[in-house]
């Protein structure tokens, strides 16, 4: 395996941790969980349907505000 691929792989790994400490906390915040099986659904890419545009927008911008960041 070369070390771009390692460094590929580690840099995933991050991501996934990420991921999983942001849900985490977000999941601590509400009063009830979520379905489960939309979740995996969407972890699977057999969702419904895929986001438009406009929805792909809207969750970057609840990302960043939820990072306290600011859009540009």
């Amino acid at each position: 395996m070369t070390l771009r691929a390692l460094g590929a792989i580690r840099r995933r790994g991050y991501q996934l941790a990420l991921f999983t400490a942001w849900h985490a906390a977000a999941f601590e915040r509400i009063d009830r969980l979520p379905e489960l099986a939309p979740l995996l659904e969407r972890l699977d890419g057999c969702a419904d349907e895929d986001q438009d545009p406009d929805e792909q927008i809207a969750a970057a911008r609840s990302i960043v505000a939820a990072f306290g960041g600011r859009e540009r």
